[in-house]
């Protein structure tokens, strides 16, 4: 077990740096014409995008198991990832696509801002849960999750929150802060069952 948190600390550090990697090339069309020209980079960037949060998805199931975690909250992750997998299906591979259907191109948008917030916030649930799991054992844990959790998620729900490169940079520095805790947990802190 001891091997296998270790493997799985290290590979949430690598995908967090990934994906933060990612999100910096992340395409920003402002006509049509741009988005079309960047179809191959928005394909490529949001394909890594899905592959590292289906590993990071996967990762965190040693966090659930080291954690005796029973609230479900690796299943509220997995929700998360599954809408934010459609967001960027639809951003990095249907968009473009249509680039020249400009009658189509609202509505996708509309739909991409509501399944990455709905992710968001099922992710934002997890962290909570997960860390809420931790208290009283690993109590600065818990401290950050409740941070990670909350607070992107106030953000969507009470903030007039556009999703954009720069602000999925910030609302992933939030959960990075996290994902590095429970890496750093799993690396370090003895079986909490």
């Amino acid at each position: 077990m001891k091997l296998l948190s270790r493997v799985a600390a290290l590979t949430i550090v690598v995908v967090v740096l990934l994906i933060t990697l990612a999100l910096f090339h992340h395409p920003v069309a402002t006509t049509n014409v741009e988005l079309a020209q960047q179809a191959g980079k928005d394909n490529l960037i949001h394909g890594i995008l899905i592959v590292l949060l289906s590993v990071l998805a996967s990762t965190l199931a040693v966090l659930s198991e080291k954690l005796n975690e029973r609230s479900g909250a690796l299943y509220v992750y997995r929700l998360g990832c599954v809408l934010l997998g459609v967001a960027m299906l639809l951003d990095g591979f249907v968009l473009p696509q249509l680039a020249d259907a400009i009658a189509v191109l609202h509505p996708i948008g509309v739909m991409i801002q509501v399944f990455s917030k709905a992710g968001f916030i099922a992710q934002s649930a997890a962290i909570l849960l997960w860390s809420c799991t931790a208290w009283p054992r690993v109590r600065w844990f818990t401290a950050i999750g409740a941070l990670a959790g909350i607070v992107p998620a106030a953000w969507i729900l009470f903030g007039d929150l556009l999703l954009t490169p720069r602000s999925l940079i910030a609302l992933f520095a939030l959960y990075a802060a996290w994902y590095l805790s429970a890496a750093w947990m799993l690396y370090r802190v003895k079986a909490l069952s």
